[in-house]
Formats: C-alpha cells, sequence, structure tokens
C-alpha cells in the first residue's frame, strides 16, 4: 500500500503469486495481485484472479467483493488505470472518467506462462526501483528476455511515458543503434521536413526526445554491440534524468552506475540414486517448465511416478536452461520422455525444432551456442575449447597448464585467467567456489566446445596434457595421504574425481599403458580410504586388461596393485562376496603379483596379509615384525597396529595393549589419522578387556571425532558403534541406543549389511538390558534377513552372531528345537571358517552355553563361560549372556561347583571349542543329572538347516 501511495510502480506477479495464493480470502492482497497482473499486460490471468476470489467469497464467506477489489475489476474491464486510482485514495473507478487512451508501452504479449524466476522477479524489481541502469546478464537460452518483458511490465503502470522494447538482435551496425531505439519509441524522423533543415544526427534527436521524459527502456540482446550500447547509453542517462535502463546481455556492459543480476539457470532437482517423488520434483522451477511446456504440445502429459525419473535426467543434462528445456519438451510430440533423455548424447541433433517465430539463434539449441562462439575472437575460442577437456570444472592452476599449450591462436599461459575472466564476463565460463575458485562450463557448452576442439585438431594433444597435469597431481598427493596433511589432499582429490576418472579413461582408451598404471597406482590408496572399492575395481580391470598379465619395466608395484582390486577388493565388493576358497585364490595372485621389494607401502603388507587368510596368525606376527626395520615410518607403524589386532584375535591382551600403545604413538607422530583409527580401535578393545571403560569412551569418542574428519565415508559411522557399545557398558542406554541406531541406519541406508549388522546386535544387546525381548529379536530376526544370501566372511561373521541371538532367545523361551536350530547354524561349518577369531568363537561359546544352561547342563554352561574367557582373554562383564547365564548356572550348582567347572572350561583353548562345538547343538535334554560329557560323543550336526524354518 506504501508503494502504491507514494506512486512507485507495482510489484512483479511473481512476487505476490505465493502469499496471494495462500490468502484467499485477503481482499486487499488479492486486489494488489490482480492489479499487478494488469499492469504485466496478462488481462486474462487479471480476471481468472479476480474471479477466483469472487468464488471463494461467496462459497465461504457469502460475501460479495470488496469496493476497492470490484474497483480494480472494473478497470480490468476497462483496460485501464482506475484501480490504480482507488487504491490511492480517489475513490472509486468507477466515480471517474476514465483517462484517454494513450499508448504507453510496446512490450510483447506473451504466449506462454511464465515459470519460476521470483528470487530474480524480485531482485531485480528492487535494483529498477533503486538505479537507473540494471543489466540481466547469463548465458544463451537462460530466459533474460522473458525476465527482462514480465520486470518491466509491471512497471508500465507506475512510470509516467511508459517503458519500451527495444530489440536489438536485428541489428548488425553500430551505426543504426540510435536509430532502433527511435524506432522502437514511435519518434522516427518525419519523411517531409516543412523548414527544410538537414536532419539531425538519430542521438541529437532521441537525447531530445528523451530529456524530459520519464521511462524505461528494454534494450534486448547487446551483446553483439556491446560497446555501442554502453556508449549511447552513457550518454543518454547522462542527459535524460528520467531514464531507467534495463538491458539484458551475454556481458555486462561495463559502465559507472551499472547494477548487475546474473539470470542463472533454473533450480535442479539434486543428483540422486533414485527418482524423486512428483511433489517433490515439482518444487523445482526446472521440472515446472519442462511440464508446462510439455503439456502445451502432448495434451494430458504430467509429471508422475512413471515420468518423473526421465523429467529430472532431461533438465540435468541441459543444465536448468530454460531454452534447452523448452526445445526438450516440444519433442515430446513424437517421442517419450525417457526416449528424449536417451537421445540427449546427440543434443544438438535432438533439439533442432524450435518455434519458427523465434529469433533464428533461438530455433534450435546449436544456434544459441553458435551465436555466442561466433562474438568470440581467436584466443577465447582456444582456450574455450580446450576448457572442454575438464570433466569436473578446473581449477586455475590445471587450467594455466592445459589452456596455455603453445598455439598460433593460443594465449601465453600468463594471460590464460584473463582470457577466462573475459569469457566469464560473455556468459560462456561459470566460475565456482570462493577463495578455491573453479571454472565450469555448461554441459551444453562443454559438448559444443568439445566439437570444435576436434575440429581444430588438437584433441589428442591437449587431451594428453590434460592427463599429464592430473596424473603429476594423483603422484603429488598419493604419500600425502598417509601424513600430517592428509585431510588437504582428500579434499583436493575429492574435486578433482571426474577429471582424475576422466584422465584415467583417457589414458586407457589412448591404450598408454604406463600412464594409465601410474595414475592407478597412485590413485588406488584414495579410492580404498574413501571406500570406493567399486569404482577402483572397474578401473582396475580396464587397466589390468590393458598391461595384460606381465608388468612392464619398473611398473611391477603398479601393476600388483590393479591384481589386488581386480581380486581381493572386487570380490568383497561384488553382491554376494568371494567364498573362502575363491578368496584364497585371489591373495595368492596378488602376492606373486607383488615384487620381493616393492615401494608402495600397501604392497609390503601383501604376505602378512597372505598368511592371515590363510589361518596363520603366528605367521603373520612373524612377517610383520620383520616390518619394524622398513625404511617407511608408516609401514612401521601399521605393523605394530595389524599385530595389535591379530593379538585381539587370539586373546593375547598384553601383547594387544604394547602394540596399540606403539601404533598410537607412532600415528600421532607421523599425523596419518586413518592409521591412528585403526591403533585406536585396537586400544579401545585393550581398554575394555582390562574393564577401564572411562578411558575406553573417551578414545571411542576421539576415533568418532577423528572418522567424522573426512578420512572415509564409513569410517565416521563405525566408530560410534565403538562408542554406543562403550556407553551400554557404563550403563548409558540412552546416549548408546541413540549412537547405534544412527550407525545402524547410516550403514544399511550404504548397503554396508555387515557392519550395519554389528551396530544392529549391539542394538538387540541394549534391548534385552532394558528387558525389551521383543525388540531384541526383532533387531536379530532382521540382521539374519539381511545377511542370507550374502556370503562374504565378514558378513559370514556377524551371521553367526545373529543365529547365535536367536538362539539364546529361543533358549529363554523354552524352545529348544528352535534354539539347537539357530545354534547348530551359528557353528556350522566353523572349523574352516579361517576368519572366525576368537572373540567371534567366545560370543557362540556363550551361545553353546545358553543352550546347555536351558536343557539343564549346568556344569556344561560354566565350562563354556571359561572357555569364552579364554577365547577373549578376559571374562566380558558387560555381555548379557555371560551375566544371564552365570547367575542361572551358579544357582543351581552351588558357587563352588560353578567355579570348579569355569576352571575346567578355562583350560580348553580354539582348537578344542572347534572341535566340540558342532556337537553341542542339541535340542535333546539328557537322561539324567547334569553331566559334564552329556553331549559327548553326538558328532557334527546334521546338514545345515534352512533358516526360516
Amino acid at each position: 500500500d506504501a508503494d502504491r501511495g507514494a506512486g512507485r510502480p507495482p510489484a512483479p506477479p511473481a512476487e505476490l503469486a505465493g502469499v496471494a495464493a495462500a490468502s484467499p480470502l485477503r481482499e486487499r492482497l488479492r486486489a494488489h495481485y490482480v492489479r499487478s497482473l494488469h499492469a504485466a499486460g496478462r488481462r486474462a490471468d487479471a480476471l481468472d484472479a479476480y474471479e477466483e476470489t469472487r468464488r471463494a467469497l461467496a462459497d465461504r464467506l457469502g460475501a460479495d467483493p470488496s469496493p476497492e477489489l470490484a474497483a480494480a475489476h472494473l478497470a480490468i474491464l476497462r483496460d485501464d488505470d482506475a484501480a490504480d486510482a482507488s487504491a490511492n485514495g480517489s475513490g472509486p473507478a468507477a466515480d471517474r472518467p476514465a483517462p484517454a487512451a494513450r499508448r504507453r508501452t510496446n512490450l510483447p504479449a506473451q504466449l506462454t506462462t511464465f515459470v519460476g524466476r521470483e528470487e530474480e522477479s524480485r531482485r531485480v524489481g528492487e535494483l529498477l526501483r533503486e538505479h537507473r541502469l540494471v543489466t540481466l546478464t547469463g548465458p544463451g537460452g537462460a530466459g533474460k528476455t522473458r525476465l527482462a518483458g514480465e520486470i518491466a511490465a509491471a512497471h508500465v503502470a507506475g512510470t509516467p511515458d511508459g517503458v519500451w522494447f527495444v530489440p536489438l538482435a536485428p541489428v548488425s551496425d553500430p551505426g543504426d543503434l540510435a536509430q532502433a531505439v527511435l524506432t522502437a519509441l514511435g519518434a522516427a524522423e518525419p519523411v517531409w521536413n516543412p523548414d527544410a533543415r538537414p536532419p539531425a544526427h538519430p542521438v541529437e534527436r532521441l537525447t531530445a526526445f528523451l530529456a524530459a521524459k520519464s521511462l524505461v527502456l528494454v534494450l534486448d540482446n547487446c551483446e553483439h554491440l556491446v560497446d555501442s550500447v554502453a556508449r549511447l547509453a552513457d550518454h543518454l542517462l547522462a542527459r535524460a534524468p528520467g531514464l531507467r535502463i534495463l538491458a539484458t546481455s551475454r556481458e555486462p556492459l561495463g559502465i559507472t552506475g551499472e547494477a548487475l543480476c546474473p539470470v542463472p539457470s533454473l533450480p535442479l532437482p539434486p543428483a540422486a540414486d533414485g527418482a524423486p517423488e512428483p511433489d517433490e520434483a515439482l518444487r523445482y522451477a526446472s521440472v515446472r517448465l519442462f511440464a508446462d511446456r510439455a503439456a502445451a504440445v502432448r495434451p494430458g502429459f504430467a509429471v508422475d511416478t512413471g515420468t518423473v525419473g526421465d523429467v529430472v535426467e532431461i533438465c540435468r543434462a541441459l543444465d536448468g536452461v530454460p531454452l534447452a528445456i523448452e526445445l526438450a519438451a516440444a519433442r515430446l510430440r513424437a517421442l517419450t520422455p525417457g526416449q528424449v533423455a536417451a537421445r540427449l548424447g546427440d543434443r544438438f541433433r535432438l533439439l533442432s525444432a524450435g518455434s519458427r517465430a523465434a529469433l533464428p539463434r533461438h530455433r534450435t539449441l546449436r544456434a544459441v551456442v553458435d551465436w555466442s562462439w561466433d562474438l568470440l575472437d581467436g584466443v577465447e575460442r582456444a582456450v574455450l575449447r580446450r576448457l572442454s577437456v575438464f570433466a569436473g570444472g578446473a581449477a586455475p592452476d590445471a587450467a594455466v597448464r592445459v589452456c596455455g599449450l603453445d598455439a598460433p591462436d593460443a594465449p601465453a599461459p600468463d594471460d590464460v585467467l584473463d582470457v577466462i575472466a573475459a569469457l566469464i564476463d560473455k556468459s560462456l565460463v561459470l566460475a565456482d567456489g570462493g577463495a578455491d575458485v573453479r571454472y565450469r562450463l555448461l554441459e551444453t557448452v562443454r559438448v559444443y566446445a568439445g566439437e570444435r576442439l576436434e575440429e581444430a585438431g588438437e584433441a589428442r594433444r591437449v587431451r594428453a596434457a590434460y592427463t599429464a597435469c592430473f596424473l603429476d597431481l594423483a603422484e603429488r598427493a598419493d604419500p600425502e595421504l598417509r601424513r600430517a596433511d592428509q585431510l588437504d589432499w582428500i579434499e583436493r582429490l575429492l574435486a578433482e574425481r571426474d577429471n582424475l576418472s576422466a584422465a584415467l579413461r583417457h589414458a586407457v582408451d589412448a591404450r598408454d599403458v604406463e600412464t594409465a598404471l601410474r595414475l592407478f597406482g597412485s590413485l588406488m590408496w584414495f579410492w580404498f580410504m574413501r571406500d570406493m572399492e567399486l569404482e577402483a575395481g572397474a578401473f582396475a580391470r580396464a587397466v589390468h586388461d590393458l598391461a595384460g598379465d606381465v608388468p612392464p619395466p619398473d611398473l611391477a608395484d603398479e601393476h600388483a596393485l590393479t591384481v589386488l582390486s581386480t581380486g581381493i577388493m572386487a570380490q568383497f565388493s561384488s553382491g554376494e562376496g568371494p567364498t573362502i576358497e575363491s578368496l584364497h585364490a585371489a591373495v595368492d595372485r596378488f602376492v606373486r603379483a607383488v615384487p620381493e621389494m616393492p615401494r608402495h607401502p600397501l604392497l609390503a603388507l601383501a604376505r602378512p596379509i597372505r598368511a592371515v587368510f590363510a589361518g596363520d596368525n603366528d605367521g603373520a606376527r612373524r612377517l610383520l615384525k620383520r616390518l619394524e626395520d622398513h625404511s617407511d615410518e608408516w609401514v612401521r607403524a601399521v605393523s605394530h597396529v595389524l599385530r595389535g589386532h591379530i593379538a585381539i584375535n587370539v586373546g593375547d591382551i598384553d601383547a594387544a595393549a604394547a602394540e596399540a600403545a606403539t601404533g598410537c604413538a607412532r600415528f600421532r607422530e607421523i599425523g596419518d589419522r586413518w592409521g591412528l583409527l585403526g591403533a585406536l580401535g585396537c586400544q579401545i578393545q585393550v581398554d575394555i578387556a582390562r574393564g577401564d571403560l572411562a578411558a575406553a569412551l573417551e578414545l571411542a569418542e576421539e576415533a568418532q571425532n577423528l572418522g567424522a574428519s573426512g578420512i572415509g565415508a564409513d569410517a565416521g559411522v563405525m566408530m560410534l558403534v565403538f562408542v554406543g557399545e562403550v556407553r551400554m557398558r557404563t550403563g548409558d542406554l540412552a546416549g548408546a541406543r541413540k549412537d547405534l541406531q544412527q550407525a545402524m541406519d547410516a550403514m544399511e541406508e550404504r548397503g554396508d549389511f555387515a557392519d550395519a549388522g554389528t551396530a544392529a546386535l549391539a542394538l538387540s544387546e541394549l534391548s534385552l538390558w532394558e528387558g525389551d525381548r521383543d525388540a531384541a529379536r526383532a533387531l536379530a530376526e532382521r540382521v539374519h534377513e539381511q545377511t542370507a544370501r550374502r556370503y562374504r566372511p565378514d558378513v559370514a561373521l556377524v551371521a553367526r552372531r545373529a543365529h547365535m541371538r536367536l538362539g539364546c532367545l529361543a533358549d529363554e523361551d523354552g524352545d529348544l528345537d528352535a534354539a539347537a536350530r539357530w545354534h547348530r547354524l551359528a557353528v556350522g561349518d566353523l572349523d574352516g571358517d579361517v576368519f572366525a577369531g576368537n572373540p567371534t568363537l567366545a560370543v557362540l561359546a556363550e551361545g553353546l552355553a545358553s543352550h546347555a544352561d536351558a536343557r539343564g547342563e549346568h556344569a556344561r554352561a560354566a565350562e563354556l563361560l571359561g572357555t569364552a574367557c579364554t577365547l577373549r582373554g578376559y571374562r566380558d562383564a558387560g555381555s548379557y549372556d555371560d551375566r544371564r547365564i552365570t547367575e542361572s548356572a551358579a544357582n543351581a550348582l552351588g558357587a563352588a561347583a560353578f567355579d570348579a567347572a569355569y576352571r575346567r572350561g578355562r583350560a580348553a583353548g580354539r582348537a578344542e571349542f572347534l572341535a566340540r562345538a558342532p556337537g553341542m547343538a542339541t535340542s535333546a535334554r539328557p537322561d539324567a543329572g547334569d553331566g559334564t560329557d552329556a553331549a559327548a560323543g553326538l558328532g557334527r550336526a546334521g546338514a545345515r538347516l534352512d533358516p526360516a524354518g
């Protein structure tokens, strides 16, 4: 109201649409909206908006429109300004004579709806009220002209001498510029001059015409005349104080007082693995624009569950550029959205059927980019076409190296960034980021520039330079990933991930064996740290196939890393995972490929890893001990950490404590957070074993913070499991539940069912401490279902523990038949499972103790608890089952008999447990007594049962 009272033009419809739609009964607001639509030249929309309000008032309030709203309606019918007079307090429009008809604009009427641009409309409206020269800049097809028309239309009613549109696209000669403006204003030189004076110069006539006027000029498509337009605008603004100019151009005019408003692409739905919900996708203006234009050519079309995925793919592939989206939507006359999306690889051929009434350069996608290309000089063209090789944007140093290659039409390296700045001004290059700027091309421009690169005959040379640039980066980064600055290098490699992948693909396509092997070898540790095994495996196969089975000279390390990835890592990344046999074969192939004295630190661990996979823990410890004299400090540190984990795995807590302490100290000195995480994981288990829960919690929280700092995608989440388990042992059940639930949800979302199962089973035990057996059972069944058809060794270990938990629950229910089936699953084929370390066996021993106790074999239960203690190397006071079974068996036997049986069990080790475990899972009760050997001689259980049984 204040704006209108002060004589300011009405706000653009886009600013009022949302709030007006939300308030259908606020008559003053709806009147403002109706007047805004009318002032914008959208008479039919204004009448529709009035009718919608009238119906709402009648249906919901039984009332007629207010005098103000009725006056606005009458003004629309008369097509005059009476509504404005009413709003300014002069009385209803019907009480005053209509103003004399006077043409106040030549803005072209629009034939389509205006979609999106609410923020830009608001900002440009404010700029035009505060500045006398506003320039909309952006790439071809961004919708600058349409946005300028919508904004200008909203200023017609409030500008005394109107708003005038000057199309400059047809003007090719700068000398015709002033005359084009005069023609648009209707102020052309009369044919007959009664005084026979020589005609005045067009600039003089235009200056005289505008000197006393108060109007808005829309100068559309200035880029091809930018210097002349800048001079004319500067001249006129200095001599016509009532003049305001709204210009559209692919680059700024560059004069004092100019306010710039970049017009970006329309907002896009974020990248996602699956298609979004239709309502969610339609929140984005790019999708709404496609839907609107598609419905115009294919009646009945809608963005629904069947089309939303393809529509989003089209909008994203076209960078949200409005003209490109409209051209794609027009193809729905003959194609489905899926067919359009599939053909966007040849976008210039596909999007070649625009409106016949459009400017020639707006009829096809190629014509849009051709127009911008033709305005460039030779040096700018050279830089633009070379930038097309960058798949993920270009950092300044990389852009200088690749775009500064010597050629007759290329800039010197020192001048490359200046040329890029000029291309940014011309809306052909985007500058993203803050302090770390990156240069990026819209995908359509990149495809076009790539074609020009091929035409120039320098594609092979430029791509070779591009690949060399990123090979240098990868080789510099690899050792730094194991040092104190690793986070900075991880961030740098993540920023260049698309470029590194493109460079490696180019090396493979060019059959450059040396470059492909070197680049793969330099990226291997980065992929491993960031849990990108699938990406590494795909590249490893391509590089290994290119190199063959025999490594080139001096590239044995790099070749061995491809064998590692194609064998071991690829099997772990596959859907079902490896078998024990396939894994052993892959490890053997890998070790045979490793040279005797490898340079890469990871390869120094090859032979100890083979020993671990073979179940030879003592051999692995001996081989790792030899690495104490290795020349690489990282190898020396990691050897201690691995020996610590092996010691945990065999129940040697004292040895684990010494190795973990040394490993933590070494990795703190080196600054490698990834290695420190592994060392902390070992130390946490030592502290839990020794009952120092305060120290364990402190280290677990440190590890979780380290993991969340960017070391790896999963590291921080897995450390949450440690934190949750320690909290549970301290009695902080609420805190433990929060941590474990967060970890489980995150891992399930990533499809990592081994780690998700670990978190779920911890939650299951927590539920038992809380007395919620139903929740505990549901969580264990969830893990069983998720692991039932996956055979990875780490998943199999989690499955065994889930079966144990379900067996224990059945024991407590008294259902010994079901319990026996679950326990047989838990210990089935256990003697051949080299990955089942002593901590896992201890959990299974507790499960069998539960089953023995349920069958009345209380002495056997006490013995198995003792065996579990020996296997772990300590008695786990935080175990729900240990405490439950201890209370039951001790009450049945008495303290002395329980202690004696427990001591007998302590004498049994891994080999004896593996030999006897399968025969202990039976549903039959003993005939008499609770003899310690009641189940002896039963032998191995029968065939593996269907878990659904």
